[in-house]
């Protein structure tokens, strides 16, 4: 059976989960922490270098069982420290507090309050949520991969592309709150922080309907809810795939015959209408292979399809290519504006942002291995004129931006063409990337 328990043990599950991810909770929520942790690093510092210079196994041993009593007395602050969180969750007067923050040209998204008792509580409650009611999101790079798959067959078919109008600002809480009370598979104490959210969220946007961008548990909200609409589109006569990105769709049918006269999207448009949803008419895209070839395109998940005349081409959308020259610009004015007060940091970060933009990296402290970058982030991507487009744009910031010769040189080492086709890794630590994002 699930423990669902707000516990110190269910919380620093959470915390060693959060740490392999790269999220370093201690030094965010525990300060009085990070002098023992020091401790910790010297120590081990002491231990590598005494290997070097061949030190005796005493001298080692000592050390060793110094890091190990470093260790021990950290762990019990850490469990002091998270039962204290522990009992403020569980303290009558204990709510969930956000509020939005507005976001130039997108939809607003609501922020909880930074503290442990808050990030801690809500992690539980989407864990909780997500293993007894068995949701998941959907994989992005396996999706991706099924379409350019099936586009690429020369059977006739009819493609349809759509998402949902202002998914989550209409999902309706009544059928939300219905369904985790009626089921009874969460506990009476996680029911009451999700009733929380939706009832903060009613109090903010004024709307007895929606789910707050920005929370995490407010992805299950919206699995939860789709799941019957998903059954019913599966069921549609001809569909041969369908696949779901939170509210990013894709249809592809494939009748057994030739069929005339199938209004699909109509249909579609039905089934979502009967959940009291919509759909969004302006990214609404159907391609009608059924009969004959032509050139369609569309953009989903990150990429801009191209098929239809028996290739399948994938290149960037407009939008990411703005959102690299975006990071690319900001990256400079900030060495312009760095420079003026301390040149060698300015240039220093302005290398490191420009290997990180331009290459692929490892996230730190992720067991998961999860590697990032222009190709991870983009491997699916068939057409490289994208690329030469960004490097003539990062070669006229350069020769534009930068006086020193030497730092041109250096600069003009990294491009997105190369580390695309070669995969150029570059490490950086924990707080070099923090650092490099800052200005993002």
């Amino acid at each position: 059976m699930l423990d669902q328990s707000f516990s110190a043990e269910n919380f620093r599950r959470i915390l060693d989960l959060e740490n392999r991810k790269g999220l370093y909770l201690e030094g965010r929520f525990f300060p009085s922490l990070n002098g023992i942790t020091e401790q910790i690093k010297q120590c081990t510092k002491d231990i590598i270098t005494k290997r070097k210079n061949k030190a005796t196994k005493d001298e080692l041993y000592e050390l060793y069982k110094q890091r190990k009593k470093l260790k021990a007395q950290k762990e019990e602050k850490l469990n002091s420290e998270l039962e204290k969180v522990r009992k403020k969750v569980l303290t009558s007067d204990f709510n969930i507090d956000m509020e939005p923050e507005a976001i130039p040209g997108e939809k607003p998204i609501y922020i909880t309050k930074d503290t442990p008792e808050h990030f801690f509580a809500l992690k539980q409650v989407q864990a909780n949520f997500s293993r007894l009611f068995g949701i998941k999101q959907s994989n992005r790079f396996a999706i991706v991969s099924q379409v350019k798959n099936l586009l690429n067959d020369e059977f006739p078919k009819y493609v349809l592309r759509t998402d949902i109008d202002d998914f989550y600002e209409n999902i309706p809480q009544k059928y939300l709150l219905d369904k985790i009370n009626r089921d009874n598979l969460l506990t009476p104490f996680s029911r009451k922080i999700l009733r929380q959210i939706l009832k903060k969220y009613r109090e903010l946007s004024g709307s007895d309907k929606g789910i707050p961008r920005g929370i995490g548990v407010s992805a299950y909200f919206a699995e939860l809810y789709m799941r019957d609409i998903d059954k019913e589109i599966m069921a549609m006569d001809n569909v041969t795939y369908f696949a779901r990105y939170v509210d990013d769709i894709i249809i592809i049918f494939i009748p057994s015959s030739r069929a005339k006269n199938v209004d699909y999207l109509k249909k579609l448009k039905k089934i979502v209408a009967k959940y009291k949803l919509k759909l969004n008419d302006r990214k609404t895209l159907s391609c009608d292979l059924l009969n004959e070839q032509q050139l369609c395109s569309f953009e989903y998940l990150g990429y801009k399809f191209f098929f239809g005349n028996g290739e399948v081409k994938t290149r960037f959308p407009d939008k990411k290519i703005e959102k690299y020259k975006s990071r690319i610009n900001l990256a400079f004015n900030h060495y312009l504006n760095l420079s003026r007060v301390n040149e060698k940091d300015a240039r220093n970060i302005l290398v490191k942002r420009i290997r990180f933009l331009t290459g692929n990296t490892r996230l730190k402290n992720n067991k998961e291995n999860i590697m990032v970058g222009i190709y991870y982030s983009n491997s699916q991507l068939s057409e490289k004129n994208d690329f030469k487009k960004l490097d003539r744009f990062l070669r006229t910031k350069i020769d534009e931006k930068i006086d020193s010769p030497q730092l041109r040189e250096r600069l003009k080492r990294y491009n997105f063409k190369d580390s695309f086709e070669t995969r150029r890794f570059s490490p950086f630590k924990a707080h070099e990337l923090k650092e490099i994002m800052k200005i993002w």
